[in-house]
């Protein structure tokens, strides 16, 4: 018997879907072999690393507990917060990042808050308007160009349920160093 025979011959019993059902099983393994396979020593690699990289950081953060005293971190962290840069500044930061976001910022109130310590906490309330991507665009880059900024609360309200544009009222604060 020829090979050839044997091929109609299996093409025959086989039929279109049985020879369709061979070529989808030939190509997940040829998927697999050439793709998954790859990718998998790859994420393997990678959670190694991960894990190295994640004991390096622990033992570093554990020695710098044991050799810091409370004044150095205390110190550290008022370095942390220094800056020259004063309330209005920062400010003027979060409204150009409302510009280059396109979420129309309507006007912000603030006010200090009395902390006891040497760190002023302005409290900056800011309602605004736009579409999900933009307000989320314009939190990324406020909490990315400040470092002395918190987000303490968001509140979102839709006029309807296919509006495309929502409401915002955003809680912000910053910490600055009493000059």
């Amino acid at each position: 018997m020829k090979v050839t025979d044997v091929l109609l011959r299996l093409r025959h019993e086989l039929g279109q879907m049985g020879i369709a059902a061979l070529a989808i099983i030939a190509a997940a393994v040829v998927f697999a072999v050439l793709f998954l396979k790859p990718l998998e020593i790859r994420n393997r690699a990678l959670e190694r690393e991960l894990a190295t990289t994640a004991q390096h950081s622990a033992s570093a953060d554990a020695a710098l507990a044991r050799t810091s005293t409370p004044a150095a971190k205390i110190a550290a962290f008022y370095r942390y917060l220094a800056t020259d840069r004063k309330a209005v500044d920062w400010l003027r930061v979060i409204h150009a990042a409302g510009e280059r976001s396109g979420v129309r910022l309507k006007s912000a109130q603030y006010r200090v808050r009395e902390t006891g310590t040497r760190i002023e906490r302005y409290e900056v309330s800011l309602p605004l308007r736009g579409n999900y991507a933009q307000i989320r665009a314009f939190l990324d880059s406020i909490l990315l160009d400040i470092p002395v900024l918190s987000l303490d609360e968001v509140k979102f309200k839709r006029g309807h349920a296919g509006e495309s544009e929502v409401e915002a009222e955003l809680r912000l604060s910053l910490h600055l160093l009493d000059s």
